[in-house]
C-alpha cells in the first residue's frame, strides 16, 4: 500500500512488487489471483485506514461548519504517512485499473458521496447550509473541493494554503444570514 501510495499506482511493476514484499509471483498471484486483486486489496485497507475515518466525522451530530473544519485540518495534517491520497491517485488513475478495482473504487465513491449527501442533508435541517442547494449537488460539490485539496497536498503544498482555499470554497454552502447576504 505505500509503495502505490508513495509512487503512484502506475509507476511500479509487478516483479518490483513482489521484490519489495519478498514474495515470489506465484506466491502473490495465490493470494490475490493478479494484480489486480492485489490493487483492489490495497483498496479496501486504505479504505479501512483512512476512508472510514472520514465517514465516521460526517455522522457526527456537530454543526456543519464545524465537520467542515475538522476534515480540512485532518486531511491537511501529518499523519506519519505519505501525503496525498491513495484513493484519489486510485480515481486519477482509472484507465490503468483492472475490473475488480474499478468496481472497488466506484462503491467507495458512493459510498464517500452518499454520506456527503446525508451530512449535508442533516445540516439543510437545521437551517447551517444553503437550502438552494440540493444535497446531492452539495456532495459532488464536496467531492471536487476534497479531491482538489488532497491533490494539492500531495503535490507538496502548504498546508496553511490550502486550508485557506479550501474554507474559501465551502463558504458558498453557508446559509445566508437571517435578513441579509451571506
Amino acid at each position: 500500500m505505500d509503495s502505490y501510495w508513495k509512487e503512484g499506482v502506475q509507476a511500479l511493476s509487478l516483479n518490483e512488487v513482489c521484490r519489495r514484499a519478498n514474495v515470489s509471483k506465484p506466491a502473490l498471484y495465490r493470494e490475490f489471483d493478479d494484480e489486480d486483486g492485489l490493487m483492489a486489496a490495497v483498496l479496501v485497507s486504505y479504505r479501512e485506514l483512512l476512508l472510514v475515518p472520514f465517514l465516521d466525522a460526517l455522522e457526527l451530530e456537530l454543526p456543519f461548519a464545524d465537520v467542515m473544519e475538522m476534515l480540512i485540518v485532518a486531511m491537511t495534517s501529518d499523519r506519519g504517512a505519505p501525503t496525498g491520497c491513495l484513493f484519489t491517485e486510485m480515481r486519477l488513475a482509472r484507465s490503468h485499473l483492472g475490473p475488480v478495482t474499478e468496481a472497488r473504487l466506484a462503491s467507495i465513491e458512493l459510498e464517500r458521496r452518499r454520506a456527503m449527501e446525508a451530512c449535508y442533508q442533516r445540516a439543510l435541517q437545521r437551517g447551517e447550509v444553503d437550502p438552494v442547494t440540493s444535497p446531492e449537488l452539495a456532495s459532488r460539490y464536496l467531492d471536487t473541493q476534497f479531491t482538489a485539496l488532497l491533490i494539492q497536498m500531495g503535490m507538496g503544498e502548504p498546508p496553511e494554503t490550502v486550508q485557506a482555499q479550501t474554507r474559501m470554497a465551502l463558504r458558498v454552502l453557508r446559509a445566508a444570514p437571517a435578513g441579509g447576504e451571506a
